[in-house]
C-alpha cells in the first residue's frame, strides 16, 4: 500500500471527528480539508462525518485515482494494502475467542476446495506468516481486482512453487 493512501484513510477517520467536534460550516470544512491535502500532500480522500450513527457528511475530495484523473466520491473504496491485515488478525482472533475457528485447525477445514497439502497448514501457521507461503509472484497484477477464485488460485501455485523450491526442484 503506498504511503499516501494510508495517510488518505488515516485523515478521513482522525479528521472527521475533529471536524464534528468543531461544528464548522460546509464551507469552513471543505476548506479546512483542502488545506491539510496540500499540507500532507495527500491526492484524494473520502470524507464521512456522523451523528449518532447517522451521516451528516458525506463527501469526495482530490484523485481517487492520479494517472486516470478519476475523482473521489463518497462511495470511493481505497484499498488498504497491508492494513487489513491487523483488522483480519483481530477478526480472526475474536472468532477463536468465540470458539467458532481454532487456531491449530488446518486450513482445509474452512476452504473446501482447498489442495491437500493445505491440510498440514494451520490457522496459526497463517496468521503468523509461518506457514510457508511467500511473497506476490512476478507476474501479478496489483492493479487488477482478483475475485476470491483467482486469488485462491495464485495462493496455490505460491505454495506449490514454495514447496518444490524447499525440496531442491528447480522446474515448476
Amino acid at each position: 500500500m503506498k504511503y499516501s493512501q494510508l495517510t488518505t484513510l488515516t485523515f478521513g477517520i482522525i479528521f472527521s471527528a475533529q471536524l464534528m467536534a468543531a461544528n464548522r460550516s460546509p464551507d469552513e470544512v471543505a476548506q479546512f480539508v483542502r488545506a491539510e491535502m496540500e499540507k500532507q500532500r495527500i491526492p484524494g480522500l473520502a470524507l464521512l462525518v456522523s451523528r449518532n450513527g447517522q451521516a451528516i457528511r458525506a463527501e469526495g475530495y482530490g484523485l481517487a485515482n492520479v494517472e486516470l484523473n478519476v475523482p473521489v466520491k463518497p462511495e470511493t473504496i481505497f484499498q488498504s494494502g497491508s492494513v487489513g491485515k491487523q483488522f483480519t488478525a483481530t477478526a480472526v482472533m475474536m472468532l477463536v475467542e468465540a470458539g467458532k475457528i481454532g487456531l491449530d485447525d488446518s486450513l482445509s477445514k474452512y476452504f473446501a476446495q482447498a489442495p491437500s497439502w493445505w491440510k498440514q497448514v494451520t490457522v496459526r501457521e497463517l496468521l503468523s506468516h509461518t506457514a510457508g507461503f511467500t511473497d506476490y509472484p512476478k507476474d501479478f497484477n496489483f492493479r487488477k481486482d482478483y475475485n476470491e477464485d483467482q486469488l485462491l488460485k495464485i495462493a496455490e501455485k505460491i505454495h506449490r512453487h514454495t514447496r518444490l523450491v524447499r525440496a531442491g526442484v528447480t522446474a515448476t
